[in-house]
């Protein structure tokens, strides 16, 4: 199963998800992807939309996709990468109208040089052609990853 998240930004983000629609009907992916679209005004034939799950659903959802493909915030990557999953992240872009800066591409490419997520430059559709060869970094407790991410941010 697939969980694709776009956040909870008061702007939509439709780009992500037209990709992940693309990307089914183009590989012909009979897995069953649900997405959570916020604010983003979509629907499909593809994928089992909802604007937010809520609780144990959305946990449930979480623990069970096989991969998450997600926008750049941190808390559902930080969460992906502790639970080790299989992570194809989608910053947001300032100059699309999907967010008012572009921190999320700088974590997003910090995240995915470490080695802990699959950073989608190109499209949705490579990126799963690409993610069962991809052995994301196991999340250690050494607090490498927190120290890494804090010298982002202080740089």
């Amino acid at each position: 199963m697939i969980f694709v998240l776009v956040g909870t930004q008061d702007s939509p983000f439709l780009r992500i998800l037209k990709e992940t629609e693309k990307a089914i009907k183009d590989l012909n992916l009979k897995e069953k992807v649900y997405a959570q679209v916020g604010k983003t005004s979509f629907s499909s034939k593809l994928i089992t939309t909802q604007k937010y799950f809520v609780g144990k659903e959305y946990e449930k959802l979480i623990y069970k996709a096989r991969i998450l493909i997600t926008h750049g915030g941190a808390g559902i990557l930080f969460k992906g990468i502790h639970l080790g999953k299989k992570i194809i992240a989608i910053p947001r872009k300032m100059e699309l109208g999907e967010h008012n800066d572009n921190h999320q591409n700088e974590l997003v490419t910090k995240l995915s040089k470490l080695g802990y997520i699959y950073e989608a430059k190109n499209s949705v559709k490579k990126a799963l052609l690409d993610i069962d060869a991809f052995d994301p970094k196991p999340y250690t407790l050494k607090n490498d990853l927190l120290n890494a991410v804090e010298n982002f941010i202080e740089e």
